[in-house]
């Protein structure tokens, strides 16, 4: 069979590397069989998810021959009134990763470029690249974006630029009034895209505000996901913040019926379960300092993070330190992706799991 169709792909897709998730449980018992295996790769929430939404669930069935509300109505509305926004300013995705999608199908294509930071989540380069976008990287400084030199670096044909806040996989964060300088030199015909997957567990006082950046910029997509703290990630649902005009051509790209029943019915529950959003951030606070000063004292170099995970190095080979681990039924994740080979990154997971994460990882030292 003649392979000549393939010459025909969009620029770019060609020299792709695709997304690398972490580990899955079963493929590493099925590897290695290790007598215990505590997941601690993808920024999962480790106290599952909110037993409101479980509840919900349970009570399922009945309607799944039935297609969902494609405009997911309901759970606009519950967002709008979440964020203090109109529903029409909400479009809702299939994990907040389509949201990204949807802003690179609308802006982007071999005529554009999208900005954003080295070792910046990997998504943004990839829907770059497959929209044959040309790339332009802006090194960190302490591995923070450098928002200030953003300007610097836009072009013409740069259309979109990417920053997450906190930063995956650094950890780290930018405060508003950093923000909100660099959006006043970034050109009105540029969409900046502000991802704040991780925002729940900032406890930085100099955070973003979010209805302030609303009002003030129409450049503006805001994405979230109830992929971690509401611990909902199996069922890929999240959502982006812009103003009406912005979401309605998003609205016009996004897929039909792209937020599937059950996870509609599970994040109208979440959103109003404090208990377990009080629960996962308090852990997470708590573990991610012990977690630290656990690391540092074994000799790691560990970067501040405000998300629920932590970046380190040590005096090691990242890659044989990640397989080492593994075979021990530790999952962490080496982001070489990132352009970070000498790092691995470890979820917060509960007391014991992070333990036994850290008992292992001496042990291999």
């Amino acid at each position: 069979m003649s392979n000549q169709v393939l010459s025909s792909i969009n620029k770019g897709i060609a020299e792709l590397h695709p997304y690398q998730p972490g580990r899955p449980i079963d493929e590493v018992v099925a590897e290695y069989n290790p007598a215990k295996v505590v997941k601690l790769a993808s920024n999962e929430n480790p106290l599952g998810p909110s037993p409101k939404a479980k509840e919900a669930l349970t009570s399922l069935g009945e309607s799944l021959h039935l297609y969902p509300d494609g405009d997911a109505k309901e759970l606009k509305q519950r967002i709008a009134k979440l964020e203090n926004v109109s529903t029409n300013q909400v479009v809702i995705g299939n994990g907040s990763n389509e949201i990204l999608e949807l802003a690179a199908r609308a802006f982007l294509n071999k005529d554009t470029s999208a900005l954003m930071s080295k070792h910046a989540f990997a998504v943004y380069k990839i829907i770059s690249q497959a929209c044959g976008s040309r790339i332009i990287e802006v090194p960190m400084i302490d591995w923070k974006h450098d928002l200030k030199s953003f300007k610097d670096h836009i072009n013409d044909d740069t259309r979109i630029v990417f920053v997450a806040n906190p930063n995956n996989p650094t950890g780290t964060f930018n405060s508003h009034k950093d923000f909100t300088n660099m959006m006043l030199n970034i050109p009105s015909s540029t969409l900046v895209v502000l991802d704040l997957a991780y925002f729940e567990y900032v406890e930085a006082e100099d955070y973003i505000k979010i209805n302030e950046l609303l009002d003030e910029f129409d450049n503006i997509l805001i994405t979230k996901t109830f992929s971690k703290i509401q611990g909902l990630a199996s069922l890929r649902i999240g959502y982006g913040i812009a103003s009406m005009e912005l979401c309605n051509i998003l609205n016009k790209i996004r897929q039909p019926f792209n937020a599937n029943f059950l996870a509609q019915i599970a994040v109208i529950k979440a959103i109003d379960d404090h208990e377990h959003i009080k629960k996962s951030r308090e852990l997470n606070s708590s573990e991610r300092c012990r977690l630290q000063e656990s690391l540092e004292s074994l000799g790691m170099e560990c970067i501040e993070s405000q998300g629920n995970f932590i970046a380190f190095k040590g005096s090691f080979n990242a890659d044989e330190m990640f397989l080492s681990l593994m075979k021990e039924g530790v999952i962490v994740r080496p982001i070489g992706l990132y352009d970070m080979p000498d790092f691995l990154r470890v979820t917060i997971g509960k007391p014991e799991e992070n333990d036994y994460f850290i008992n292992h990882l001496s042990k291999l030292l």
